[in-house]
Parts: structure tokens; sequence; C-alpha cells
């Protein structure tokens, strides 16, 4: 196991063959995937961690798998996504890094998503990074608000692709912050 960032209560490390089912399980929780357009199936779960974790591996950045230092328990992921040319977005700004978190329901409201995405700010600007991206859907206020405590700004907004005119989760905003000026 490589730890890549320790915070006061978290370590941001790569991924272990032990998370697997806990991702699983969190990736089909419908109370995790609420602003997501579906749930995701166990061998989806499989083939993006395993994505996650080779890009860790060759690049030093990425998902990160996230632990709580006093229990060693397995909390979900925080890190960087690269979001290349070919994606199915349409942003004239790709290619970019993209921040998110995705943790498990029962630490919600500790403060973790922060601690660890501030972490992974400073981090990524010591890797060079110089600016990053975040998008969620509109009504996402759990995300924006950790997109806000991280000093983001709001960028500009966009249609979800690939969702219906009527789905709910169809209007989406992206943050931006500009490492050069970040100072923690």
């Amino acid at each position: 196991m490589t730890v890549y960032i320790e915070t006061e209560r978290l370590r941001l490390r790569d991924w272990q063959e032990e998370d697997l089912l806990l991702f699983q399980q969190m990736n089909a929780n419908p109370q995790v995937r609420r602003y997501f357009p579906s749930l995701l199936s166990y061998r989806r779960s499989e083939h993006d961690m395993n994505k996650m974790n080779e890009n860790i591996k060759a690049h030093g950045i990425g998902l990160f798998a996230v632990e709580l230092k006093e229990t060693n328990g397995w909390l979900g992921f925080i890190g960087l996504n690269y979001v290349s040319k070919e994606s199915k977005y349409s942003f004239e700004e790709l290619p970019f890094n993209e921040i998110g978190w995705r943790l498990i329901p029962e630490v919600w409201g500790n403060g973790f998503a922060t601690e660890g995405a501030e972490a992974v700010l400073n981090y990524a600007r010591e890797k060079g990074v110089n600016e990053i991206y975040a998008f969620t859907s509109e009504n996402n206020e759990p995300s924006r608000k950790v997109m806000e405590k991280i000093g983001m700004t709001v960028y500009d907004y966009f249609d979800y692709p690939d969702l219906s005119k009527q789905h709910s989760l169809k209007k989406c905003v992206r943050y931006y912050k500009d490492l050069t000026r970040y100072v923690k």
C-alpha cells in the first residue's frame, strides 16, 4: 500500500483488493448515487477501481482511496480525474483535471470531503497542476458546498450529455480554481 497524502484524519492511498466490495456497495447505493444518472454495476465498479489504480500508479495522482486514520476504515475516494478530449463532454477547455469525491453515507457531514479535497489541491499544485475544475448537478447542494469551501467559484452551466431535457440531473454547474494563486 502506498499513501500519497495524509491529513489530520485521513489517508489518501492507492486502491487495495479489499476495497473492491465496499466500492461496489457504495456505487450500488441509491443514496450515494442520488446525483448521478444511474447506479453502477459491480462489474463497472471493478473496472473503474482498476482504472483509477492504474492512473495513480502511472502518474502519482488520481482518484485516491480514502481511509480514516483512527480506524483504518475505508471511506470512499477523493482526488483528481483527468477529463480527456475524447470524453462525452464538449467543453472548450478539454483536457483538464477535475477534482471529485464520493464517500459512504455513514461519514457524511464530518468535513472529510473538504479536508481531503483541500489536501488534494495542495498535492496537485506540488505536482504542477495549474487549474482544477469540478462539476455536478445544479441541485447537488452538498457537493457544491464542498466546492465553495475549498475556494472554487462557479465557472459556467451546462446540460449533462445523454440525458433527456426533462431529467432532474440535466442541468449542471461547473466550478473552477486557479492553483497558481492558491496558497494553503
